[in-house]
């Protein structure tokens, strides 16, 4: 059966990162997307999107880092996964948010800034290093969640803690083919799936060390110290502990 890789987002929010679902039949990208957020393909996927969301655009390309080419929603989509490529990404338009009334007073708003409490991110050197690159990329993916540190210091001690432990997990995984590992039921949760197929395990798989499930404890050891440490109980990590 033929399949595509799909991502959904709306502005900088990733509401359903990439996720390989079956085409059972042929089918506009239109007609696709609301089997999908219907739950009449891929049902267990659980999708926090509505039908009613409009399509801004839609993003075709052959695999993460290639350029992307747009299509129309009345293409079909089997059709253009043959042609173009299986990575579809679905971008919805935003809200479009009304000014605030002149009326409104003044002192209330600065109360209201004044009690969002600002978070901070760890920060690394730019790099075109794909690792690095999939570092940076985590950053962002905490940023665009809502998520973050409440001082910079914190950040730079806790964050880049899990940052790095994080990198070194989905790298190992990478390196290995994260598919060939669940098959040997290795299963990894679907928020972290956007970030892998990075490495470029097929050049790297004479080089390589040979899988090590003790090599791979270790990393889920140290992601499972992040995991009960007393800011992942933070109501901005909410999404992620979910």
């Amino acid at each position: 059966m033929p399949f595509a890789n799909i991502r959904i987002s709306k502005g900088s929010r990733v509401l359903h990162g990439w996720y390989i679902h079956p085409l059972p039949y042929e089918m506009s990208l239109k007609d696709f997307f609301m089997k999908l957020v219907n739950k009449e393909i891929s049902p267990e996927c659980n999708i926090a999107v509505t039908s009613s969301k409009e399509i801004e655009r839609i993003e075709l390309s052959e695999a993460l880092a290639a350029s992307a080419t747009q299509a129309s929603l009345n293409c079909n989509i089997i059709e253009l996964t043959k042609g173009v490529g299986i990575y579809i990404h679905y971008r919805l338009k935003t809200d479009i948010t009304t000014a605030t009334p002149a009326s409104q007073n003044g002192f209330a708003i600065l109360m209201q800034n004044a009690r969002k409490s600002k978070l901070y991110l760890p920060t690394f050197p730019q790099s075109g290093n794909r690792k690095q690159t999939l570092r940076n990329d985590l950053v962002d993916w905490i940023h665009n969640n809502g998520g973050g540190w409440s001082t910079q210091s914190y950040a730079n001690t806790q964050g880049k803690e899990f940052i790095v432990s994080l990198t070194e997990a989905i790298w190992y995984i990478d390196m290995h083919s994260h598919k060939k590992l669940e098959e040997r039921s290795f299963h990894i949760p679907n928020i972290f799936l956007e970030f892998f197929d990075r490495t470029n395990s097929e050049s790297h798989k004479h080089s390589r060390k040979l899988f090590d499930a003790n090599e791979l404890n270790l990393h889920c050891q140290s992601l499972a110290l992040c995991a009960t440490s007393s800011w992942m109980l933070m109501a901005n990590f909410d999404w992620l502990r979910g």
